[in-house]
């Protein structure tokens, strides 16, 4: 766990001193700022951030995969990633430190969007529920980018081939997972439908949590971390 925390310690500061943390960051706030002052802190609407959540993570779809994508591809590109691994540390301990790095940056990241809330609390009377259900939405969502992400980073040396193929992915699942059932025979195409997850992150806006829409990010993001500690060991063996 020690090694863990110091992998997470190190991540952290690297985004920290980083001017692109910086500016994804900005992009983000500013971007949701722009969402809550058109759609939700208007005259007559509800006092909801459902707007900013519902477009907030499509914006996560973008600001992940450029959170995660210099994870393992830099170091490979940087040759500090033998170095690392010829430290007392295993795959998993890597994978691990920086994935709960790229996580917390993303919780830091949204900190600010309290402020939204603060505003809310002023004008309106918000609903505490549903905006819990809207931040675990985030969170849950985020953290299924941010773990493909790693993943898509251990296969490549660089960047900008990390963070398209997370994109792609994700912008193929569901779309596939719209035009798919329509050609399908079931249960096929309930199954095809299933993968989507844009509805499910639509649930959480709404303030609805439905235990298999955690599950269904949760098992996401094992099974990427899984995968990326597979791919760390292949390619230390080579």
């Amino acid at each position: 766990m020690s090694r863990i925390t110091a992998i997470v310690s190190r991540e952290l500061r690297s985004y920290f001193f980083s001017p692109v943390g910086y500016v994804i960051t900005a992009l983000f706030l500013l971007l949701s700022g722009l969402l809550f002052s058109f759609l939700s802190f208007d005259q007559g609407q509800p006092a909801s951030l459902r707007a900013v959540f519902e477009f907030g993570v499509w914006m996560l779809l973008f600001i992940c995969p450029a959170i995660s994508m210099r994870a393992i591809a830099e170091e490979r590109r940087m040759g500090t990633l033998e170095m690392l691994m010829s430290a007392p540390v295993s795959e998993v301990e890597v994978v691990l430190g920086k994935f709960f790095a790229a996580l917390g940056f993303l919780l830091v990241m949204l900190v600010p969007t309290l402020a939204l809330v603060w505003a809310l609390e002023l004008y309106g009377r918000p609903d505490y529920g549903e905006l819990a259900s809207g931040y675990l939405g985030m969170m849950l969502a985020g953290a299924a980018y941010l773990a493909s992400g790693i993943l898509a980073s251990t296969l490549t040396t660089s960047q900008m081939a990390a963070f398209l193929v997370t994109l792609f992915f994700w912008i193929a699942l569901s779309i596939g997972a719209k035009v798919l059932p329509g050609y399908l025979p079931e249960p096929w195409a309930t199954a095809a439908f299933a993968v989507d997850p844009e509805p499910r992150l639509r649930d959480f806006a709404i303030g609805l949590i439905d235990t298999s829409h955690v599950v269904y990010f949760v098992s996401l993001t094992a099974v990427f971390l899984v995968a990326a500690v597979r791919s760390l060991e292949t390619r230390r063996w080579r």
